[in-house]
Order: structure tokens, then C-alpha cells, then sequence
């Protein structure tokens, strides 16, 4: 099945909620990222929580260092931020680490987590995991209803 994606930008708390189902390749990602940041709400400066935990990654370590050298392209996004990948697999945690061991080239922190608690506490913000997983609830609806 195609990369069914969606997000959601939360200002109050400087953040971007990502969450992502289904088969994940470069290019899918790679056109989901140019819609996110055409958003009007959208800012270089929001930190990133990333649902990857229902995603089958068809993606190489090529395929990762492209898309790196595509994100460094792009002004509108270089900005110094925090990424939090959620993970459950290793089919996930591969990939998540190879990207976060480029960032030093994106002035962005990455780490990779197992629950939205750890995740949150990380990224410093006053968002609960349960608030957290309503918002992934409501992602995951529209994504039922669409896709990118």
C-alpha cells in the first residue's frame, strides 16, 4: 500500500505532529515533506514528534543520503530543531538511525523513542502522551479518509 501521511502543526506548542502509515519510499516522504512546508503555518523553527510506527520502510541508505542532500537545497527548512522519531521495529529503527547519524549536516537533533512520553520529555514540551495520542487518532481518521 502507498505512504498514506498527514500532520498537524500545534504553535502553542512549537511543534509538528507527523504520522505516517503503510509503505514508506524517499519519494513519498520526499512529497510529503514539500506539502508540509508549503502549510502557511508552517516555521523552519517548529520541532518535529514523527509517528513511524506503522510504516514498512522501502527506502536505502542511498536513498537517505539524497534526501539529505535534497533537505540541504532548501532554505525554508535549515534551521537549527529537534526531531523525535517514534518507533516499534527494527525495519524502522534502521533507517531512523542512519537519517539522525546526517544531522550534524542539518543542524537538527534526532533521537529515536518507544513511547510518546519519553519522546515529549525529550523535546521539553507540556503536551501530554495522552493529548498526544488524540491528535494521532485524529491523524490517522483523515488518513483513512485521504492521503498525500
Amino acid at each position: 500500500m502507498p505512504l498514506k501521511s498527514n500532520y498537524k502543526i500545534l504553535l502553542n506548542y512549537n511543534l509538528i505532529v507527523e504520522y505516517h502509515e503503510d509503505a514508506l519510499d524517499i519519494n513519498s516522504y520526499r512529497d510529503f515533506k514539500t506539502k508540509l512546508i508549503e502549510d502557511p503555518l508552517y516555521s523552519k523553527h517548529l520541532n518535529y514528534i514523527i509517528n513511524f510506527k506503522n510504516v514498512d520502510f522501502n527506502i536505502s541508505s542511498n536513498d537517505i543520503d539524497s534526501y539529505v542532500e535534497h533537505l540541504k537545497q532548501i532554505p525554508k527548512i535549515l534551521s537549527e530543531k529537534k526531531l523525535a522519531f517514534i518507533t516499534r521495529t527494527p525495519n524502522q529503527i534502521v533507517p531512523a538511525t542512519l537519517y539522525k547519524m546526517k544531522q550534524n549536516e542539518l543542524n537538527q537533533k534526532v533521537e529515536i523513542f518507544s513511547t510518546y512520553e519519553s519522546a515529549l520529555d525529550w523535546l521539553n514540551i507540556d503536551l501530554t502522551p495522552e493529548n498526544l495520542d488524540i491528535v494521532y487518532k485524529e491523524l490517522k481518521k483523515i488518513n483513512a479518509q485521504k492521503s498525500y
